[in-house]
């Protein structure tokens, strides 16, 4: 896992040549799937479900832009699992859990990123994944908790994503919407046992992090601050 977050910061990092400008922004993700008629959810629905807040991962993202094209980093969460397993659907002692996604994407907007109509497209890749939510406080109490790895999560998948939106720009302000789909990578995500790990010989060595769930479709609804 540390490696796929670490290939993400640094084409964030080393894009930082390519694209001039800056922008900073807050969004909310829902994730669907079709329904018994094969039919994914509209954009009427979606806006619903998140001006009720059904379902919604709440979070923020940074994109360098060009002229026209953009690179972007996500990452959207929701806290509020109450602490039950998904696998078993019991409560776990040892506290709450939080679901992520972070991701990375290539985005080609058609009349420039900060044009006052603001179509574009977008690819990429990411990871979603499930742990707890307090692990320092948890790993302090070694004798409660002594198998949490403090880096890795609980579980954890990759995944590939294609997307279309629409923007509106007002400088320094923009809203947008966009729809994604993803697809779940068939590599299982690694990750690597911490060096206080209690079997020693385990120490050091990489393991595959049980897989977590892919959705494979969301609807994403945005503000952004254009800092140029």
């Amino acid at each position: 896992m540390k490696k796929l977050i670490a290939i993400l910061a640094l084409g964030a990092l080393v894009a930082t040549g390519a694209f001039a400008e800056l922008s900073l922004g807050v969004s909310g993700v829902q994730y669907y799937q079709e329904d018994a008629n094969g039919k994914l959810p509209s954009l009427q629905q979606a806006w619903k479900d998140f001006k009720d807040g059904n379902g919604v991962y709440y979070g923020g993202f940074a994109e360098l832009l060009g002229k026209h094209w953009g690179l972007g980093l996500a990452f959207n969460y929701d806290p509020l699992l109450d602490g039950i397993d998904p696998k078993t659907g019991l409560s776990d002692p040892l506290g709450d859990f939080i679901s992520y996604d972070v991701n990375l994407y290539l985005s080609y907007h058609i009349f420039g990123g900060a044009a006052f109509l603001d179509p574009f497209v977008e690819a990429g890749f990411g990871m979603t994944a499930f742990d707890y939510q307090n692990k320092d406080k948890l790993n302090k109490d070694q004798t409660v908790a002594p198998t949490i790895d403090d880096d890795d999560p609980l579980f954890a998948s990759a995944y590939t994503t294609v997307g279309i939106g629409l923007g509106m720009n007002l400088k320094p302000i923009g809203i947008f919407f966009k729809a994604n789909w993803c697809k779940e990578s068939k590599n299982l995500v690694k990750g690597t046992y911490d060096s206080d790990y209690p079997d020693p010989n385990l120490a050091g060595k990489e393991y595959y992090i049980e897989p977590w769930f892919v959705m494979p479709f969301r609807w994403t609804f945005g503000a952004k601050l254009l800092l140029f």
